[in-house]
């Protein structure tokens, strides 16, 4: 287990192990969900979050008329 600290503007220092096992860099996307008392920070595939985007904007301008 790690230890971090957060800063006075909420900002939490992932420690660098855990960065480079994760393939985290500079722009990753993450996605925090609070359990409970536990905090679940997970890396986001950025390829499913475009295509989602993409899907939705197809949605929009009716190109795609139902989401299964």
């Amino acid at each position: 287990m790690e230890i971090a600290r957060i800063s006075s503007k909420g900002q939490i220092v992932i420690p660098l192990r855990i960065r480079n096992e994760m393939g985290i860099n500079q722009g990753s996307v993450m996605a925090i969900e609070k359990i409970n008392d536990v905090m679940v920070i997970k890396k986001m595939n950025t390829d499913l979050l475009e295509q989602f985007k993409k899907s939705l904007e197809d949605l929009k301008m009716g190109k795609i008329k139902r989401v299964a």
